[in-house]
């Protein structure tokens, strides 16, 4: 229940605070006072999308807050929505975003504005008025249907994907094949190129490198002409002379060691150049096979944009989607028992739905049924017609649809063929009564209810407000004055003008304040005695009728 509104500058409403009753409360005024900028604003905190249009002329931000409680808690939520753009969302202090707005007050808060009466003028809001109704029986049935839904498409797409693969490879498999083949029979390695780049290099330069090589060997072991002289040979001897006296000198023998350890050095050394001049014997075929070799390599790197190791992954692709096209049949096999078993399951549960359904649309239909009758429709008959549709979605396969004959003796029709305005605000009513005890909203609020409606059909509205207003709280907006007779408080808005502004203004009415505002509603004007006097009738037998 909402105990207060408070609204800072906000369209033409620079300040308003009022407190609200428990019971049925009713908002008149003339109009373009303001009342349907009262409603916005409620809408607003509630979770409704905002503009900076929202904001005072002048003003940096706007500010609403309504306090209340739900389920017996305190609840104070606020917005504010500055001129930059921006906007924030409070619940009990806390800043939360518009989503989770929406999701508390989708049980607390109800607002039933014109836009509801077009919702059922289309027939495909029908289902989901009808679900609303003892959602408590049928909503954990309609998740597990989504899920069921979205599992089967989610299959259904995978199998279909498969075929169009199928179909993509099969066209393609001639030219994977042959690229596979073709990188299969160049015997590629990885580094390869590089290593043979090195060795087109080394023979490029042999000579060079024999001479060099030579070079050092003959430093390092002698000529094969002359041996005296050479590195090993004058370290050997160093080696030879610091070993025979090492026993005299830890210094002595720290260096003969040394001594040793870089003539054992060299020797590697001296190895790996003799090793190096055996292996520098090439032949010009030698060097055109490498560059043969390497040319290959480079044509198929230039071919692919790719190196070696990016063509090998491509060949292993290759290979894989060949390998798929080979198995086709048992993955097409296997997703297709996937998604009939999906299929089944989701059918199932779309047949238990239906089920869950019409029992529930027949519950539906006699409770509108009843509460049509109240609202003077007194040969009227309504039923739901549910017809199963060929394909199932995410409701399950059943189409809903209102009907309605409000003649004795006329048959049942859509309801969205033959309603007039004043019939739709009615059977909305009606609706909203009946979901409204299902759901336990605490507050419904009804902005413009009395369209298309005037004299004892109005009356009848009234009292209907007041009926439901026994068990939750009740704000209507309205310009009638049978159904603002029925109001527990009624609040009258109002606009002035000041130095071009314009200011709206709420008053909570008492009794004469209420009189004078009937009368006014009646005749245009306070003034009139017999507008007053109707007034006070209309009111007490308001009065009358809750007891």
């Amino acid at each position: 229940m909402i105990d207060r509104i408070i609204i800072d500058n906000f369209a033409t409403i620079e300040h308003l605070s009022f407190d609200l009753g428990s019971g049925l409360n009713v908002v008149t005024g003339e109009t373009g006072a303001g009342k349907s900028v009262l409603v916005t604003a409620i809408s607003t905190v509630l979770g409704d999308r905002a503009d900076t249009s929202m904001v005072r002329t002048g003003c940096d931000k706007a500010f609403i807050q309504i306090a209340g409680t739900k389920a017996g808690e305190e609840v104070i939520i606020s917005r504010e929505i500055l001129a930059s753009g921006k906007s924030i969302s409070k619940l009990n202090g806390e800043m939360v975003t518009l989503g989770q707005i929406r999701s508390f007050c989708a049980d607390w808060v109800d607002i039933h504005g014109q836009y509801d009466n077009q919702q059922i003028l289309d027939q495909e809001n029908h289902i989901h008025i009808t679900d609303r109704f003892h959602a408590d029986a049928l909503s954990g049935e309609l998740e597990k249907l989504k899920q069921l839904y979205d599992s089967y498409r989610a299959a259904q797409k995978e199998y279909d994907d498969l075929l169009r693969a199928e179909a993509d490879a099969t066209r393609q498999q001639d030219y994977y094949s042959f690229e596979h083949n073709y990188i299969e029979g160049l015997h590629l390695a990885p580094g390869e190129d590089e290593e043979l780049r090195d060795r087109l290099t080394l023979m490029k330069n042999s000579e060079k490198i024999f001479r060099a090589v030579r070079s050092s060997y003959d430093a390092l072991c002698g000529s094969e002409y002359d041996n005296n002289g050479s590195a090993l040979g004058e370290l050997g001897h160093v080696t030879s002379e610091l070993s025979s006296i090492e026993a005299y000198s830890e210094q002595i023998k720290q260096l003969s060691s040394q001594a040793s350890d870089a003539y054992y050095s060299l020797e590697d050394v001296a190895s790996s150049l003799r090793d190096i001049m055996t292996g520098l014997s090439f032949s010009e075929a030698d060097m055109d096979a490498v560059s043969e070799r390497l040319s290959v390599i480079e044509d198929a790197k230039r071919k692919y944009s790719k190196d070696i190791e990016e063509i090998l992954e491509y060949k292993n692709e290759l290979a894989a989607k060949l390998d798929m096209i080979q198995n086709f049949d048992h993955e097409k096999a296997r997703l297709a028992d996937v998604a009939h078993k999906k299929r089944t399951a989701l059918e199932d549960q779309a047949e238990h739905v239906s089920e869950i359904r019409h029992i529930i649309a027949a519950r539906f239909g006699s409770a509108v049924t009843k509460e049509l009758k109240d609202l003077e429709f007194a040969n009227s008959e309504f039923n739901i017609d549910i017809q199963r549709l060929d394909d199932i979605g995410p409701l399950g396969f059943d189409r809903v649809e209102f009907l309605i004959s409000t003649n004795p003796g006329d048959p049942l029709m859509p309801l969205t063929r033959i309603a007039s305005g004043g019939e739709i605000s009615r059977i909305m009513l009606a609706f909203k009564h009946i979901i409204g005890e299902s759901d336990s909203v605490e507050t419904m609020i009804f902005d413009e209810i009395d369209t298309g409606i005037s004299g004892h059909t109005a009356l009848v509205v009234g009292k209907k407000l007041s009926e439901i207003s026994r068990h939750r709280q009740i704000i209507s907006v309205t310009h009638l004055p049978q159904i603002a007779a029925y109001g527990d408080d009624n609040y009258l808005i109002s606009k002035s003008v000041d130095s071009d502004k314009s200011f709206t203004n709420i008053d909570h009415l008492d009794r004469d304040g209420k009189t004078s505002m009937i009368a006014t509603l009646f005749s245009g004007s306070a003034d009139s005695e017999n507008a007053l006097q109707a007034a006070r009738e209309l009111i007490e037998d308001a009065e009358q009728s809750k007891n």
